[in-house]
């Protein structure tokens, strides 16, 4: 029986060696030939906007000058750090949007490393990762959650723990794009729940960051549940 099984592997590996020489990889944006080990091209890559320095040392918004900004002082966020690989526009925007919501989910390994480069800047310090929830009515819907995809392949280049089961969206929210920011902190506000984090650092995984609106939410119900330490990180983030 074993040398069926070894059979079959080499044909598998062998078919996938004649398909890469016949049709070799392209990039998933331009399809070019020389994709990179991620699968989007050097000059598509460069098109990729990083967050304009110095950022605050907290909640990593462009603030102008090095250190804690004057809103993370005055009123400190519930998360101790959030952080960006991009700002959401250009590629970085069409990338996400088709990621989102038309199914190309073969992005995953593109944002996730993206996401693990920003993040091998600085020390992570976390224990376990885990990502923004959808309520079960929308991943129904969709199909997949972006965040997950994106917190598996980080999770991976990290060597962390990827937990499925440390949040929950308890309640269903309409969507937040469109919204302005009074609204959409109404609309999230106390609708995720957090478990099984205590004496624990969180990595949080998100596609955006618009307001902030939803890192806060995410990030109290994680503190409320006993994490010593939120980092909130996200591959695109707005610039308002």
């Amino acid at each position: 029986m074993l040398w069926r099984f070894r059979g079959m592997w080499y044909v598998w590996n062998m078919l996938k060696g004649m398909c890469s020489h016949i049709l070799p990889p392209r990039c998933l944006c331009c399809g070019g030939s020389e994709p990179g080990s991620s699968g989007v091209c050097g000059p598509c890559a460069q098109g990729i906007r990083p967050i304009p320095t110095p950022l605050c040392s907290v909640c990593g918004s462009p603030s102008g000058t090095a250190g804690v900004c004057l809103g993370c002082l005055t009123e400190p966020p519930p998360f101790d750090r959030m952080t960006s690989a991009a700002v959401y526009d250009g590629l970085i925007k069409d990338i996400l949007h088709a990621f989102k919501y038309h199914n190309a989910t073969f992005y995953k390994a593109f944002l996730g490393k993206i996401l693990f480069d920003e993040l091998s800047k600085e020390e992570v310090a976390c224990d376990v990762v885990s990502f923004v929830p959808l309520h079960w009515t929308r991943m129904i819907s969709r199909g997949y959650n972006q965040a997950a995809l994106i917190a598996r392949e980080l999770s991976r280049l990290l060597g962390l723990e990827l937990r499925f089961d440390v949040l929950r969206k308890s309640r269903r929210t309409l969507s937040q794009v469109g919204l302005g920011r009074a609204l959409r902190k109404k609309n999230i506000t106390g609708a995720f729940c957090a478990s099984g984090v205590a004496d624990r650092a969180v990595l949080v995984v998100d596609d955006v960051v618009t307001t902030g609106q939803t890192a806060r939410e995410v990030s109290m119900a994680l503190k409320k549940a006993g994490a010593t330490r939120v980092v909130f990180a996200s591959v695109g983030r707005m610039l308002i």
